[in-house]
């Protein structure tokens, strides 16, 4: 394997854990679960490359385990295989139908099992190199604007479940367009990469993700973060930005800098009381992840309006929640 992979292992009965626990030894990192709803909640904590599944549990049942993860964008990805005594063609088919990727049978034969988890997770792999190069921008190395679309939705329906903040930061490079004009294009791209090196260091933490928004514009987003958390790293990004010291005889700064827009949804902004009954019908969101980036986008003109080479935070407007359209799901 290129890199460690992690495999999680959900049966009520301990001692089939065990048993495949040990038929894959060597294949990756192994978690385990005895109930499904703590599988699933692993499942989203641990992001696991393969899941091997009980069909039949106590309370939530592997199928239902399977129908969440594959319902949820943050783990629709996993593949799955359903490992059970229940070897009926009907509990197969459905199990496929749900969208695992293998079914075997119980008692497990080691040899079986391990080579079908290593092509699954040869598969994986593979696919996680393809979509990487898909959701990446070849000129920054940095998410590019699909990633970073599906990277909001994704955190989105995550404030909805676990009621936690988000926030995201949109920012360009002041005056680019003079920058380009009097340095050329080759010293403009350079201008481009040397800052997004910046911003991949101020989104530090493996949740934040740092994206190419198009042209000389940037994003990052920024998963359980309150405004005031998410202004610090927007004072962050500006102050690093300037301290590259890239010349920029255009500019009334003469340096590079950056401006920033700052958008949060967390315990202060309006129809954060809300998210109880957002939580329980997902389908009347109160205000969507479309919208908060359209917050950040205003917050970025009131910046480039107050002189640049600064940030302004802009809070979300208690009428956007009384608005046609505000109360839907942007899926």
């Amino acid at each position: 394997m290129e890199r460690a992979t992690t495999i999680l292992i959900v049966d009520d009965d301990v001692s089939a854990v065990r048993a495949v626990s040990k038929a894959i030894s060597g294949l990756g990192q192994v978690l385990f679960a005895t109930q499904g709803d703590a599988a699933v909640e692993l499942a989203r904590q641990q992001q696991p490359d393969l899941i091997l599944l009980d069909a039949q549990m106590p309370g939530i049942s592997g199928f239902e385990v399977c129908r969440i993860l594959k319902g949820d964008p943050s783990t629709s990805n996993i593949p799955v295989i359903f490992v059970t005594a229940h070897t009926e063609a009907s509990m197969e088919e459905e199990g496929l139908e749900l969208g695992a990727v293998d079914f075997i049978g119980k008692p497990i034969r080691p040899a079986i099992v391990a080579a079908r988890v290593k092509t699954h997770l040869h598969l994986k792999l593979a696919m996680d190199r393809l979509n990487r190069q898909a959701q990446t921008d070849g000129m920054t190395g940095l998410a590019n604007r699909r990633a970073l679309d599906q990277s909001i939705e994704r955190e989105w329906q995550s404030v909805l479940r676990t009621q936690r903040a988000f926030s995201l930061l949109l920012l360009d490079i002041d005056f680019f367009k003079r920058y380009n004009d009097h340095y050329g294009h080759l010293m403009g791209d350079e201008c481009l990469s040397a800052v997004a090196r910046v911003l991949a260091r101020c989104a530090e933490r493996p949740m934040d993700l740092a994206a190419r928004y198009g042209g000389e514009e940037f994003a990052i987003v920024l998963p359980e973060t309150t405004r005031d958390g998410a202004c610090r790293v927007a004072d962050k990004v500006i102050e690093n930005v300037r301290a590259l010291n890239i010349a920029h005889a255009t500019s009334e700064l003469g340096v590079v800098t950056v401006s920033v827009g700052v958008a949060s949804f967390d315990a202060q902004s309006a129809g954060w009381s809300l998210l109880n009954q957002a939580s329980a019908n997902p389908s009347e969101l109160l205000f969507s992840a479309a919208q908060l980036l359209s917050v950040a986008d205003k917050a970025l003109y009131a910046a480039k309006q107050s002189g640049r080479n600064s940030s302004r935070f802009e809070a979300i407007e208690a009428r956007a929640f009384d608005e046609p359209g505000m109360l839907t799901s942007s899926n």
